[in-house]
């Protein structure tokens, strides 16, 4: 639904499919799944979010929770917390950010899906030798900003951690039918085989629940 200039909302646009925009801390997966897959840290690592604000350069950034302290990694994100998993991630790549960025690229997330339906938007995944690559682009591109994904390439990459890494290009059409008889029947289309190894993937579904049991999406927790 879009907002018209009368304030009303009418369906003008397929916003899932062409709207490219910061995912947020949507994306605070995507850099821990990388940071696991290179080894570079597990879920019980500790970090200090400092009482939620810290500063890259002359860049604050907070956490909509101020006064936390020392926290594991599962913690930090079951909180969302800006200022841990940035802090992860630029303690991880700070020494040479080109490998998060390849890492993210290898999720296949760097590429259109190639849908069915035309006009789908095109992922903007910065690289270190890009333009508007700053000193502070790898610990805000660590939660979703500085990036650029439609809610559908979103919702590929959580499909694929939730089927063990196998990253699958959506479907909107099952088969075509001429007279009631199939004339052409569209398969299963693998994009990634394996985004990343069982034991990262592994890590990412254990963290992803606790988010539910007893984190920011508790609310969501019911039979």
């Amino acid at each position: 639904l879009g907002r018209t200039k009368e304030g009303k909302y009418e369906e003008l646009y397929n916003y899932a499919i062409g709207e490219s925009t910061e995912p947020g801390s949507t994306f605070k997966l995507f850099s821990l799944l990388a940071a696991f897959e290179d080894g570079k840290t597990t879920l019980t690592d500790i970090v200090d979010v400092t009482g939620g604000i810290t500063k890259y350069g002359r860049r604050t950034m907070k956490d909509s929770h101020l006064g936390d302290g020392v926290m594991t990694v599962q913690q930090a994100f079951e909180k969302s917390s800006n200022v841990g998993i940035s802090k992860i991630i630029y303690k991880a790549y700070s020494d040479n950010p080109q490998a998060f960025v390849d890492r993210l690229h290898s999720f296949s997330i760097n590429k259109r899906l190639g849908l069915e339906i035309k006009g789908e938007g095109r992922p903007q995944i910065l690289g270190t030798k890009d333009g508007l690559w700053s000193n502070s682009s790898l610990p805000w591109m660590s939660i979703g900003y500085e990036v650029a994904l439609t809610p559908l390439q979103i919702l590929t990459f959580y499909n694929a951690v939730a089927n063990d890494g196998v990253m699958v290009k959506p479907h909107f059409v099952k088969e075509v039918r001429k007279a009631g008889m199939p004339v052409k029947i569209f398969t299963t289309e693998i994009i990634n085989k394996r985004i990343a190894s069982k034991e990262a993937i592994g890590l990412a579904k254990t963290m992803l629940e606790a988010v539910v049991d007893h984190g920011t999406g508790s609310a969501l927790k019911n039979p």
